[in-house]
């Protein structure tokens, strides 16, 4: 009797390669690095075919200028996608002590990252000091940009020339639990000036332009 095996799509082996890779704490060490660039391997080839994107949210009819598309929730990380309509945005904002791995699998977009100078700052205090990274245009050719809890963790991503969308892992999630702080929040900044060589970011309410309606996702 022969044998049935089932090829995994590309996006089941994202999904296979979050979970080896985030499952388990802490995410340091060589064998989590290890797994990081296996899972980075796998993102690096992503499509808009892959995740059965639906083109029409790039430039549809929709009030809200992001599309949010749950993917998969689990306790210790999440895989999402964001869909920009033209010229929209995610402000800028950071991810307190995680991974994030963003993929565009279709358009273009501009990503401005800042770098803490300490893990934990943005954490402990409304004005962070950071190091601002080169701009970077990313588009669906591109490998997928990875961030850490201090390299490149505050960020902003805009669509140009037309509408993009990208797939989102973050590890831990938002909201879960940091020990001794509560809820892990997702905290918007703007930019205020230098200070002593670096990039003075302060934190403000949500941003008022920005806002996402939903979509379900249609791939495996």
């Amino acid at each position: 009797m022969r044998a049935s095996f089932h090829i995994l799509s590309r996006m089941e082996q994202v999904k296979e390669r979050v979970f080896q890779t985030f499952s388990r704490s802490p995410h340091k060490g060589e064998i989590f690095e290890g797994n990081l660039k296996k899972l980075l391997a796998v993102m690096d080839k992503l499509t808009a075919e892959d995740v059965k994107l639906d083109k029409s949210l790039l430039n549809g009819p929709h009030s809200a200028p992001v599309t949010y598309v749950e993917i998969l929730e689990h306790p210790k990380y999440t895989i999402n996608m964001f869909v920009l309509r033209p010229e929209s945005k995610l402000p800028l904002h950071d991810h307190p002590l995680m991974h994030g791995i963003c993929k565009v699998v279709c358009g273009k977009v501009i990503i401005r990252n800042f770098s803490l100078t300490e893990e934990s700052s943005a954490l402990r205090l409304d004005r962070v000091l950071t190091v601002k990274e080169p701009e970077r245009i990313v588009t669906d050719k591109d490998p997928a940009v990875l961030l850490t809890p201090s390299k490149g963790n505050i960020h902003e991503i805009q669509a140009i020339e037309g509408g993009a969308a990208f797939v989102d892992v973050l590890a831990p999630p938002y909201m879960s639990e940091i020990e001794g702080v509560g809820p892990r929040p997702c905290n918007y900044f703007k930019e205020v000036g230098e200070n002593q060589g670096y990039t003075e970011l302060v934190k403000i309410e949500k941003v008022p332009e920005y806002w996402t309606d939903v979509s379900p996702y249609l791939g495996p």
